[in-house]
């Protein structure tokens, strides 16, 4: 609060001071000091009038309506009166009495009382003039009381008694009082019914508090308060019931008097530290206000806790008193000594607004101009001062005018310069003080309201009358240079400047009044850019341009208007209330006006966003409590829309008086400006705008919040936030109605991921007309008559059949066609009859073909296709005769008919309608012979379904035909036609019952596996005790226990076993080796076992079978393999060793079962025990089988193969080899192959001589003279001399005594490792140091150009060797597979090296393997010694086949069971081994 002025106690007397602000107006306050003389002040503190007293002020009080001041003294009789009017005394009242000591005006100011200190009461009527003196009222003196609404004076008298009285004086009650009353108030207070009762409180001995309640007089309520509060010095009603009361030691409390909770304290506190003098309340403010020691409290009504301001009083005594003015303007405070303070409380609501500039009252004759755009951006206040010599009573702004009025007069002030000051000086203040008005207009009349632009200014008088002028100002030139730093083209946009021709016009003219008849008053005016804007008191709104004075709008309300606020910054909507506070928004535009949406009845005023976002328009209403947020959508597809958005808390005591960025900028009553941020445009972070908004209806509203406001940047972010994507369609939707496609298409692409519907919305991309957009979305929103109507109103009318097309509303399509495209008439007549048809209405569908072929000549397309109209038109009519009944005359229009289709439809009407032959015509005629054939048997027309029989495939037709002819006991052709109808269970039903065809009765069933069939054959065998057929068809039937025991019982197991062994449960297979373990098929027994899981049993009958039965050991060995049993594996071994019945086995089944256990190490190392037997048996063949076999199932199960067997499968397989070489005659190949098996000759102890014989006549024949020699004189040593075949011994002497010792070199090539040339029949480089892999075919190293592997057993080869020797003799040399040339691929080299890679040289592990098997060898003997030993002795190899099974024996103990195992068996060996003889090569 502002101290504006103080009267001090010299000016007034020192001691007690009265005073009272003039009621209602507050433009006066009276004082009277201890001097005696009543001085009359104004608002500002200016001295007005003083009225001389005679004696001490006993009363003094202005009248309710402030137009008269009463004026009472102690020691005389009359009453004086100050009239406000004339600003100086009237004639007194005197009263005849004496002592005067009480004064009272009633509330309707008619009234006066006046009392005395001896209990005496006059009453002065001043309308009347009458005086009614009541003499006697009390006993004592008169000293409170109070006039009711309704003229009833309450007295309180020091005689301890109350009385109430009429206006007459009479006394209607009275009450006696425990003590002397004090402060007697009217008020109202709320009963248990919710109604109010007028009650009379007073304070009783400044203890308690008295209520009177009038409605029930005997019942009063006296309240007493704690004695800690002290005395009781002030109190006031306020709200509905509660009484604020202030106490001497400075407490400040609130009580209740409603019944429910009477005398109950709503608040205390202590608000001043010694005492406490009085309190007061303004109910115009809602403030408190109390006043004690020095210091002055005011608080919120709202809450009492909050302290709206503390005023310390610079003064020498304490404060005694203090007052608000009526309009809550002022807070006047007395002290002890004599002095007056007045604070400014509130200032008056008084300022303009243009663009962003807001100009207001900060004093009582200081305006304060804020540029509110610049205070946002820089959050600093941007402004200007200007002091006044007067108070004004309306201020308004138009760009840089400021227009101040008080009472009929205006000053226009030029504030471009100070404003262009403070806008270069950034935030500095701006003080004018003595810068004249560059124009002062003096109006006819009061101001009623006043308005400006930049060039004119309307006054509205109070007499109905506007006056629009422009202003004049001859000093505008000198601030130009300004206009750029003020943005003054931005305040003065769109407006012209007044013509020299007409600068003031009054409205309304006379012509206007007279067709108004007078009646019509101007009550609301507004300025815009362009326009004066005005409403009358019967409804009328007129706009005029300015610079022409020309009425170019006009609205007809039905009720007055009461004001106007038209769109800024040229927009054209204007929004105004009428008489009744209804509010509505029209577009002169478009002549349209709507009523705005949850208006409220106390609204007070309406402001425009300033800074609307572009195609938006934003507005606020308000009333005493609440702002509400509107935006006006000109066009949607529902026309145009008015939206209240929401609502925002308006804090008591603030007047908006602009808007702009989501803030609103108010006036409070302070004088100052605070802005309010309106909750519709809060911007929260997404996180709380999640939280804030649980559902999805919540989340959808806030982004359409959003969107309306213009807000998109706020709605992006949120894309990954929002997840549901109910919101987005909602969004998405609001988009769409105001036809904003670009934003609906980054909803759906980014938010909505739906591609449907961004593909239709960017097919309307470059649809810019917006009736026939606006149709487009409506169709999209399913509004099919909003479409309709926004489409027939565009350029493309067109479109709105097509719409009706589209969605089958034939009765509308038609209707819009007949207008707008009669053409297209006879097309949607087809298309509507062809829907009719598919509904049902024939007789509809009939009339519409009619119509479509009366009008095909209408037809817009080729003649082709009118051609094909006219043909479907008829198609549809012939159908829609036949559905109608008249079968004859739609077989007539059908004569001449070749259409299928149309011949297969009515084909199916005339079945409906049980037209048998004609329909099966119209089949037969459309070559639908199935459909023809049903109808011909529902006619029982076998005769005509005959004929057509061999054109049919339907199963279901021949079931039925055969059906028939089973009837008719032509069984041969039922069977035929059965069979074509692949019912094969009549078929073997007739062959067997009429036909007696066994034999092809068997053969369906074996074909068809049918179970009814197989019962049927089998009962027949069963007839003629075939009983392996009758289990047969059993177990196709499904009867497998019956066959199971028909098996039994007739000796078929074996037969039954046979059939059954692939689908067996374990059950049935353990009963059947049951079985034939009794009859002691033990082989057969144990592998049904087998089969059925149960081990142990099947190997006990394996080791049942006679030893010499290798198919069962073979069994043996899968069966242990398949178990993984030690015990079972221990079994088998002590058969195989012969512990079981004296008799080793073959020690191949050794390396079997090692194979079926996985224990392919121990496998390979009985693999080469077994090889060298046979090797050294002379069992060559046998041994390179074996050795092949075991080298394949390690590849296979991908294990390594020991380098042992690949030295001796290379070894066996060069002797091998040399026999095809010689039959092809590549005898130096053959020679080589001899050599490479001579120089290990100790490998080959059965046919050492032999060997060595072939080398020596081979290597002569291929020129290779020093090998003949070499190995020739091998044999003529002592202990091969004799042994050599006399036909060959005469030719090695003669090559060893006449040596020729030339040799034919050996070609080389290059090594596949290295790329070193390596002799061809060489298999390890010397330079790499790895082993080459060898060519099956030729025995030479392989060659990465030449590569290639046999398809059987993927060995490697030369491909041109291979392929020369598959010409010759189509088989492999390793597997013996037949090989075709043409299977053969020619392996590219990099695929040649990746083979390579898998061909490992010798390893570490392969070394070990050679001590492993050196070892083995060791233990079993080697080649050579059993080669001396055979020589010595003939039963050598017996001696080390011995050794060999001992070796077997000891690794018994090393045989254990390999869980997931190979059981991989190998293949039996052969006993034709290649006995190697001189023969061979000879």
């Amino acid at each position: 609060m502002k101290n504006i002025f103080t009267i001090t106690a010299q000016q007034l007397g020192r001691g007690p001071v009265r005073f009272d602000w003039q009621k209602r107006v507050s433009t006066y306050l009276a004082v009277v000091g201890v001097n005696n003389t009543a001085n009359i002040y104004d608002r500002h503190g200016q001295f007005v009038d003083s009225v001389p007293l005679t004696s001490e002020c006993t009363g003094l009080e202005w009248a309710p309506d402030g137009g008269i001041l009463a004026i009472i003294q102690a020691k005389s009789t009359k009453v004086l009166f100050w009239d406000a009017d004339n600003r100086r005394s009237t004639e007194s009242l005197d009263t005849n009495m004496k002592n005067l000591q009480f004064l009272k005006w009633s509330p309707k100011g008619d009234l006066l009382a006046v009392g005395t200190s001896r209990g005496n009461l006059l009453i002065y009527d001043r309308k009347e003039r009458k005086e009614v003196p009541i003499m006697g009222k009390h006993s004592k003196a008169i000293v409170t009381g109070c006039w009711s609404w309704d003229n009833i004076l309450a007295c309180g008298s020091d005689d301890r008694t109350f009385t109430l009285s009429n206006a007459d004086g009479d006394t209607v009650f009275s009450m006696g009082l425990t003590g002397e009353p004090s402060q007697m108030q009217w008020a109202n207070m709320k009963n248990a019914h919710g109604s109010q009762d007028p009650v009379l409180s007073t304070i009783i001995a400044d203890k308690t508090l008295f209520i009177h309640n009038v409605n029930h007089p005997d019942s009063p309520v006296e309240l007493a308060f704690q004695p800690k509060y002290g005395s009781v010095v002030s109190y006031q009603w306020f709200a509905e019931g509660y009484v604020l009361v202030g106490f001497s030691t400075g407490y400040l409390i609130v009580i209740s008097t409603n019944d429910n909770d009477m005398g109950q304290e709503i608040f205390s506190t202590r608000n001043h530290k010694g005492s406490l003098s009085h309190v007061a309340i303004s109910s115009v403010l809602g403030k408190a206000a109390s006043c004690g020691d020095n210091t002055i409290k005011v608080h919120e009504l709202s809450d009492l806790r909050d302290v709206y301001a503390v005023e310390t009083v610079e003064d020498e005594s304490a404060v005694d008193r203090l007052q608000w003015s009526d309009d809550g303007q002022f807070l006047t405070v007395s002290t002890k000594e004599g002095s007056i303070y007045t604070y400014l409380a509130r200032m008056p609501m008084i300022g303009g607004v243009w663009s962003t500039l807001v100009a207001h009252l900060t004093g009582l004759r200081e305006i304060t101009i804020h540029d509110q755009a610049k205070t946002q951006r820089s959050q600093v206040q941007r402004m200007l001062k200007k002091e006044l010599e007067i108070e004004p009573s309306v201020v308004a702004l138009g760009g840089s005018y400021l227009g101040v009025v008080s009472q009929n007069r205006a000053g226009f002030y030029n504030v471009k310069k100070a404003l262009g000051n403070s806008a270069r000086e950034g935030d500095a203040l701006e003080t004018e003080s003595d810068e004249p008005p560059v124009m002062i207009k003096e109006y006819q009349g009061p101001l009623k309201s006043f308005s400006m632009n930049p060039f004119y200014a309307a006054a509205l008088l109070s007499d109905g009358r506007l006056e629009v002028h422009a202003i004049a100002d001859d000093t505008s030139d000198q601030v130009k240079g300004d206009e750029q730093r003020l943005d003054y083209h931005s305040l003065t946009r769109k407006c012209k400047p007044p013509s020299v021709e007409v600068l003031e016009k009054i409205f309304p003219e006379r012509m206007e009044e007279k067709k108004a008849g007078g009646a019509a008053t101007i009550t609301c005016t507004a300025l815009t850019q362009e326009c004066v804007i005005y409403g009358t008191s019967i409804g009328d709104l007129k706009y005029y341009l300015l610079d022409e004075w020309a009425l170019v709008g006009e609205l007809k309300h039905k009720k007055g208007i009461q004001s106007v606020y038209p769109q800024p910054r040229g927009g054209t909507k204007v929004i105004f209330i009428d008489a009744v506070n209804d509010g509505y928004l029209t577009d002169p535009a478009t002549n349209s006006v709507m009523a705005i949406p949850r208006w409220s009845a106390k609204t007070q005023g309406v402001l425009w966003e300033s800074d609307s976002p572009p195609s938006r328009s934003i507005f606020i209403s308000w009333d005493d409590a609440y702002i509400t947020t509107y935006a006006y959508q000109p066009f949607t597809i529902k026309g145009p829309v008015c939206i209240a958005l929401g609502a925002t808390k308006l804090p008591f005591g603030l007047k908006p008086v602009l808007m702009l960025s989501g803030e609103v900028t108010c006036q409070t009553v302070a004088g100052r400006i605070s802005t309010v941020q309106l909750a519709t445009h809060e911007i929260v972070p997404a996180d709380q705008f999640m939280k804030d908004k649980q559902s999805e209806q919540d989340q959808g509203k806030g982004l359409q919040l959003y969107y309306t406001l213009g807000m998109l940047k706020e709605i992006w972010p949120l894309i990954g936030t929002v997840k549901a994507r109910k919101p987005w369609i909602m969004l998405a939707e609001a988009a769409l109605r105001v036809l904003d496609l670009k934003t609906a298409k980054r909803i759906y692409r980014q938010a909505l991921a739906d591609a449907g519907m961004v593909f239709s919305l960017q097919r309307l991309d470059n649809v810019e007309e917006k009736n026939l957009l606006a149709g487009h979305v409506s169709a999209i929103f399913g509004d099919v008559s909003a479409a309709q109507e926004y489409f027939v109103q565009s350029t493309y009318p067109k479109a709105a059949l097509e719409l009706r097309r589209d969605l089958m509303q034939w009765e509308q399509a038609l209707t819009l066609a007949n207008g707008l495209a009669p053409e297209e008439v006879t097309i949607i007549a087809k298309e509507y009859a062809q829907q009719l048809e598919l509904n049902g209405k024939y007789s509809e569908a009939f009339a519409m073909y009619e119509r479509a072929l009366s009008t095909s000549e209408q037809h817009p397309g080729l003649d082709a296709a009118r051609d094909e109209h006219q043909i479907t038109c008829s198609a549809g009519l012939t159908r829609m005769t036949l559905r109608l009944g008249d079968v004859s005359r739609g077989m007539k229009m059908l004569a001449e008919a070749t259409d299928r289709q149309l011949l297969r439809d009515c084909g199916a009407i005339l079945d409906v309608l049980k037209q048998y032959a004609e329909a099966a015509k119209c089949y037969e005629r459309g070559g639908y012979w199935e459909k023809a054939a049903e109808i011909w048997i529902k006619a029982k027309s076998w005769n005509r379904l005959a004929a057509i029989l061999d054109k049919i495939t339907a199963p279901k037709i021949f079931a039925q035909y055969a059906k028939a002819k089973e009837a008719e006991k032509d069984y041969t052709e039922a069977a035929r036609a059965y069979e074509k109808a692949k019912d094969y269970d009549n078929v073997v039903r007739i062959f067997i019952d009429h036909l007696q065809n066994i034999e092809g009765a068997v053969s369906i069933v074996r074909k068809t596996r049918s179970r009814e069939s197989a019962k049927l054959v089998s009962k027949f065998f069963q007839s003629i005790k075939d009983y392996k057929s009758v289990v047969e068809f059993f177990l196709m039937a499904g009867m497998r226990e019956e066959a199971f025991e028909l098996a039994q019982q007739h000796d078929v197991m074996e037969h039954f076993a046979e059939l059954v062994k692939d689908e067996a449960t374990p059950e049935i297979l353990i009963n059947i080796a049951s079985y034939l373990e009794n009859k002691r098929q033990y082989l057969l027994a144990g592998k049904y076992l087998l089969q059925a899981g149960d081990c142990p049993r099947a190997l006990r009958m394996f080791l049942q079978c006679p030893p010499t039965d290798e198919e069962s050991i073979d069994m043996a060995i899968e069966t242990v393999g398949l178990a993984k049993s030690d015990v079972l594996t221990h079994q088998l071994i002590d058969y195989l060793m012969g512990e079981t019945d004296g008799m080793p086995k073959d020690a191949k089944y050794i390396f079997k079962l090692y194979m079926s256990l996985g224990q392919y190490r121990e496998a390979a190392r009985t693999a080469i025990i077994i090889a060298r037997e046979e090797q050294a048996l002379g069992n060559y063949r046998t041994a390179h089988d074996l050795l092949f076999d075991n080298y394949k199932q390690l590849r296979g199960t991908k294990n390594h193969v020991p380098a042992e067997i690949e030295r001796m499968l290379m070894l066996l397989h060069s002797y091998i080899l040399v026999k095809t070489l010689v039959r092809i005659s590549e005898h130096e190949q053959a020679a080589r192959m001899l050599i490479r098996v001579s120089n290990n000759i100790s490998k080959f102890p059965a046919h050492m001589v032999q060997i060595l014989t072939s080398t020596v006549i081979e290597c002569h024949r291929a020129g290779l003279k020093r090998g003949a020699f070499e190995y020739a004189a091998m044999l003529m040593r002592p202990e091969y001399r004799n042994k050599v075949d006399a036909k060959y011994k005469r030719r090695i002497e003669q090559i060893v005594r006449r040596p020729e010792k030339d040799e034919i070199e050996e070609s080389s090539s290059p090594c596949p490792y290295c790329g070193n040339n390596v002799p061809d029949t060489v298999l390890d480089c010397l330079e790499c140091k790895n082993h080459i892999p060898y060519c099956i075919v030729t025995g030479r190293h392989m060659i990465l150009s030449d590569w290639t592997t046999c398809p059987s057993c993927n060995f490697s080869a030369l491909h041109s060797h291979f392929t020369n020797l598959l010409s010759k003799s189509p088989s492999c040399p390793m597997c013996s597979a037949s090989i075709q040339p043409n299977q053969l691929v020619l392996l590219p080299v990099a695929e040649a090296k990746i083979s390579l890679q898998g061909k490992k040289p010798t390893t570490d592990e392969d070394i070990q393997d050679e001590k492993v098997e050196k070892s083995t060898e060791r233990e079993a003997g080697s080649g050579e010694e059993a080669a001396l030993q055979q020589e010595q002795n003939p039963s050598a190899v017996r001696v080390g086949q011995e050794q060999s099974r001992t070796f077997l024996r000891r690794s018994r103990d090393s045989v254990r069971v390999v869980k997931g195992g190979s059981s991989g068996q190998l293949a039996a060996g052969t006993n034709d081994g290649v006995k190697a003889t001189a023969g061979i090569v000879v």
